[in-house]
């Protein structure tokens, strides 16, 4: 089965820019015992290759129906920050799948506001002003190349991570943000072939069972039920034979409820 726009590794290239200088790299023996830990996988980091092809599959994106105010404020609970940051980088990706100067700079901003947040900063602070320089001259192919350049140091500065709960918190908000963005992409230019992208039942599986892992307390916020709920619904709209297309309808359901769980992730509210 096709696994669509493979979003998570935009939150693994997060964690290279807010984690990588706070761990030594490990050895390879290290990284295939983290990678079981954690739980690294195709979904979790796929080639970001795959995600440039796929997310030009779906261009032109409707911009100014996805593209969002970005938090100008820091969660003070880590979950909430995570998702939170994790989200911005979609934002980040949607910018420069888009080709959109002037919102770079913004985006690097936010993150650089999350990523003090979370404790680290220099990474968020270097990679910010490669890619606003490389934006400002038009260098998309450019940025597309350094990340997919940077893809092993990635990989293995996620490895190097001991807080699994924020490294699947962070993922989780990447996907779901990218969620409302692709649900409105196809949506907005519906096609039957469009809407197969959305069907992810392996993915789905595998974020439901994060949050089902996740910190007691959190899990009791209306937050964390939330996700919880609608992700459920979400795997019951797609989850269909592989030659039954999802109708035009259930991509809105789909997009609804993605904007539902964005929005109370960016809103700070319990």
């Amino acid at each position: 089965m096709q696994i669509p726009v493979r979003w998570p590794f935009l939150i693994v290239a997060g964690l290279l820019i807010t984690y990588s200088q706070a761990a030594p790299k490990p050895s390879a023996e290290d990284i295939e015992h983290m990678r079981e830990e954690l739980g690294v996988n195709g979904f979790t980091a796929p080639s970001i290759e795959i995600i440039l092809q796929e997310l030009d599959s779906l261009r032109p994106f409707p911009f100014d129906k996805v593209w969002r105010d970005l938090p100008e404020t820091v969660p003070q609970d880590r979950a909430r920050l995570a998702l939170a940051t994790g989200a911005v980088i979609a934002d980040g990706f949607l910018a420069v799948a888009s080709e959109k100067q002037s919102r770079i700079e913004p985006v690097g901003r936010a993150l650089l506001r999350l990523a003090k947040g979370l404790g680290v900063s220099d990474r968020v602070t270097k990679h910010s002003r490669s890619i606003v320089e490389k934006a400002a001259r038009s260098q998309w192919g450019d940025i597309k190349q350094e990340l997919v350049r940077t893809q092993a140091e990635v990989e293995t500065s996620l490895m190097g991570l001991k807080d699994e709960e924020i490294a699947h918190l962070i993922a989780l908000g990447g996907w779901l943000r990218a969620l409302e963005i692709t649900s409105t992409a196809v949506s907005d230019d519906y096609t039957p072939e469009k809407a197969r992208r959305l069907i992810q039942p392996e993915l789905l599986d595998y974020f439901v069972d994060r949050v089902s892992t996740l910190n007691p307390n959190f899990k009791k916020t209306k937050l964390a039920q939330t996700i919880e709920k609608n992700l459920t619904a979400v795997k019951t709209i797609v989850t269909k034979p592989v030659d039954v297309p999802i109708e035009k309808d259930e991509v809105k359901k789909i997009r609804d409820l993605a904007r539902e769980m964005n929005k109370m992730i960016s809103s700070n509210d319990e």
